[in-house]
């Protein structure tokens, strides 16, 4: 799958302008299947979200913009958990001994976070940098993504909103 280069414009745009049919999905990449672990050790698979909204961010424990976005996302998650969003983290390039899920739990941040997640980045989703979130339908469709670290960009709401709105 390849991402272009102008996500951030496509995913927030389309939101203002999409239609909320099953046909509108038909023109946008698949979400592609792949495993990862908690950190823990318990399996998490794409399959496992299969008809929910999801919303996925890559990020890493010494990224400072990571640190920035968790918290806007933590609030969507708060607000639209019981509507079905989902929202996970993945978490890439950690130095040895790194404890990704403390280092969430530890800011107060609960949406589950998977580790080792750089081949699934790279050669899934084609991840460039941190943070970067993808926004898939619940019909599996990637509709876009951003890098974008702002907490409190409202884009992020509508874009859940819009991502609930969709049939599943």
């Amino acid at each position: 799958m390849k991402l272009l280069p102008i996500l951030l414009m496509i995913m927030f745009s389309f939101v203002s302008n999409a239609q909320t049919n099953s046909e509108h999905n038909a023109n946008y990449p698949d979400a592609p299947t792949w495993t990862l672990l908690t950190q823990s050790g318990e399996k998490v698979s794409y399959s496992d979200f299969k008809g929910k909204p999801l919303i996925i961010t890559f990020w890493g424990t010494w990224c400072p913009y990571c640190k920035k976005l968790h918290p806007g996302l933590e609030k969507i998650r708060v607000k639209y958990a019981e509507q079905g969003l989902e929202i996970l983290a993945i978490s890439v390039n950690e130095p040895f001994g790194a404890n990704p899920e403390a280092e969430l739990k530890k800011r107060g941040i609960h949406f589950p976070t998977l580790v080792e997640g750089d081949d699934v980045a790279l050669n899934d989703f084609e991840i460039m940098g941190t943070p970067s979130t993808i926004f898939i339908s619940p019909n599996g469709k990637i509709l876009g993504s951003t890098m974008e670290s702002n907490p409190d960009d409202p884009r992020f709401e509508q874009v859940a909103q819009y991502l609930l709105g969709l049939p599943r």
